[in-house]
């Protein structure tokens, strides 16, 4: 009985006494747990910030020997018709038009109609000949719903100084030209033509009633002035009379 009350007095003497060790010693482990896992996500981390400069100077030093360095948004594959350039297949003509490349893709947007128009005016030229270059608008709702048929853009690097770079953006157009665009393009040259002929007419019709007011004024004021100072109206009525044709040759109809 004594020894039994001896145990359970060493035993409660004990566990007050060893309880605050033995949640340090946890503690510290804990510690050192975290410690551990803080230096091998540090370790882990600090190779790819490291691998991630090295990538940075490896890629200045590339841009250095060439002005266009690197394809920065390749996500879409690259497609075949810009490395073909423009070529007929089965019936269409295929036109790669190309804009920029600019700061922006709002940029390239912004100079889209004009470049398709350039792209227009060319293929015009090959089907109907080169007094119709420039000549033949054709409406932009047309050329949306019937001529563009792919669009891709590209964004690139480019080394503007040897310390600066500035991704700039490219877009790509595809332009497709069937025979109901080529019938298209033909009844707009024809329309323009008729427009073309009518001005003409209007303006020689306009000189011819122009050249018959003249005549007409310079012999009333010479029946009216009985022959005196016929060489000085007779002067001023032949300038009248050659001015819109001057004027016509400085800005010619058509």
């Amino acid at each position: 009985m004594v020894a039994y009350s001896l145990l359970i007095f060493l035993i409660l003497w004990a566990v007050p006494t060893a309880a605050p060790a033995f949640l340090a010693s946890v503690n510290q482990s804990q510690d050192a747990t975290k410690r551990a896992d803080r230096d091998l996500s540090g370790s882990a981390i600090s190779p790819s910030e490291g691998t991630s400069e090295k990538a940075g100077s490896a890629l200045i030093r590339d841009a250095s020997d060439t002005t266009e360095v690197v394809l920065t948004h390749g996500s879409r594959v690259r497609p075949d018709w810009l490395e073909r350039g423009a070529e007929r297949v089965g019936g269409e003509y295929r036109v790669p038009v190309p804009i920029g490349p600019y700061a922006s893709p709002v940029e390239c947007e912004a100079h889209l109609p004009a470049a398709v128009e350039a792209a227009i005016d060319d293929y015009v030229e090959i089907i109907i000949g080169p007094e119709a270059r420039g000549r033949v608008k054709v409406p932009w709702a047309f050329v949306e719903m019937n001529l563009l048929r792919e669009r891709y853009m590209e964004s690139r690097l480019f080394q503007l100084t040897s310390t600066q770079q500035r991704e700039m953006h490219t877009l790509y157009v595809l332009l497709t030209f069937d025979h109901n665009a080529n019938q298209y393009l033909r009844e707009i040259w024809r329309l323009t033509q008729g427009t073309m002929n009518l001005v003409r007419f209007g303006a020689f019709f306009g000189i011819a009633v122009w050249t018959l007011a003249i005549l007409w004024s310079y012999l009333r004021l010479d029946l009216a002035l009985q022959g005196r100072y016929r060489w000085a109206l007779c002067a001023a009525a032949s300038v009248l009379v050659v001015l819109p044709w001057l004027v016509l040759a400085i800005f010619p109809i058509g």
